[in-house]
């Protein structure tokens, strides 16, 4: 009878031992994303006062003034710089705003973000993926 008594206790302590193993096997992995700082998400910074003057792409020409304002016009559509279109704008480290002033009334604000500035070339996108390359005339 001890031999049985024993013989059981030995039976459950291994399946006690095989289940721990089946299911320390089978338990999902704990996943530990890799640390990323911070300052690898911070947005580029770029100097509004490289942007000061006039750039063109195309026939699109934008002027921007020291004190935030700005004159855009488009020779295609046989518009000179005497008859541009009024725009406000500004900058936030590469978030790049202009308020468009319409004739009849209203502020149309524009948002893009700035992917290239130098003192020849400025690139910038739209929230849609549309780019503008731009050249410095002046």
């Amino acid at each position: 009878m001890k031999k049985k008594v024993l013989l059981i206790i030995l039976t459950i302590i291994i399946l006690c031992v095989l289940v721990l193993v089946i299911w320390t096997i089978s338990r999902p992995k704990e996943y530990k994303p890799e640390m990323i700082e911070p300052e690898v998400f911070e947005a580029q910074v770029y100097d509004s006062d490289l942007i000061i003057g006039l750039w063109q792409t195309g026939s699109v020409h934008y002027r921007y003034n020291e004190d935030g304002s700005g004159w855009t016009w488009d020779t295609a559509d046989d518009v000179m710089e005497s008859e541009a279109g009024k725009f406000t704008w500004e900058l936030n480290k590469n978030r790049f705003l202009h308020f468009h002033q319409m004739e009849i009334g209203g502020i149309v604000p524009k948002a893009y973000t700035i992917t290239k500035l130098d003192l020849a070339n400025m690139e910038y996108k739209d929230d849609f993926g549309v780019k503008w390359v731009f050249v410095k005339v002046e």
